[in-house]
């Protein structure tokens, strides 16, 4: 349901020529008003997006998928606050559009050839607590929680996932927000080796970045610790 006030936005996207072509022509849509608008997602400028209480984040899909140490910490659940979140200059590619819907937990995102008019259908259609997306996408969505669900059923944790011991540690450190740089250095092993096990890991658990192959092996462990 749409609010009865003007819809609060803030923008956090890369480039300062879109960002400010953007919050121009969106004020120029009634019931829209830009609190904040920042080039990076860094701490600070976290707890400036969180202190403007938007009701909807707008983020650059490339600032989503950056690997840097510190921003890990910083993937706070913004639906948790009341924020719903669109990522907008998403490249059309399946895995892609899936990561931003199950890693990032958009309520909308728009693809890179996207217009300003299906900006403001997909910042109207999520604040009626709707999505917008083609029925390919949707299929693929529906198939992934059906692969989710069968493999929460069917398969308990980590022998299914079939992780050696070295993997479960390169695990840990991406959840601590280490880059592959980084985690060679811990562990006193090459990037390239590094880089091996993160492709084994993924490929293994049938997903598409380190933060998704965190995420489930959080979730299975907390499934099996119910048992």
């Amino acid at each position: 349901m749409m609010p009865c006030h003007d819809i609060r936005i803030a923008i956090v996207h890369r480039d300062g020529l879109y960002r400010d072509c953007l919050r121009y022509s969106l004020v120029q849509t009634q019931l829209i008003s830009i609190v904040h608008s920042a080039d990076g997602l860094g701490q600070e400028t976290w707890e400036a997006v969180v202190a403007c209480r938007p009701d909807l984040l707008i983020i650059d899909f490339g600032l989503c998928r950056r690997q840097e140490p510190s921003y890990p910490s910083q993937r706070v659940d913004a639906s948790s606050l009341g924020m719903k979140t669109i990522v907008v200059g998403v490249p059309n590619r399946e895995e892609d559009i899936l990561a931003c819907i199950e890693d990032e937990g958009a309520a909308g995102y728009l693809l890179m050839d996207s217009s300003l008019d299906d900006l403001i259908s997909n910042i109207r259609a999520v604040m009626n607590g709707e999505t917008l997306c083609s029925p390919r996408v949707a299929s693929l969505a529906f198939d992934r929680v059906s692969a989710l669900t069968r493999q929460i059923e069917g398969r308990p944790v980590l022998g299914s996932a079939r992780l050696t011991k070295r993997e479960m540690e390169i695990v840990g450190l991406i959840d601590e927000g280490l880059t592959n740089k980084e985690i060679a250095v811990h562990l006193h092993i090459g990037v390239s080796t590094v880089k091996n096990h993160v492709h084994n890991i993924l490929d293994k658990l049938h997903l598409h970045n380190r933060y998704s192959a965190v995420k489930h092996i959080k979730a299975q462990a907390s499934l099996t610790g119910r048992c």
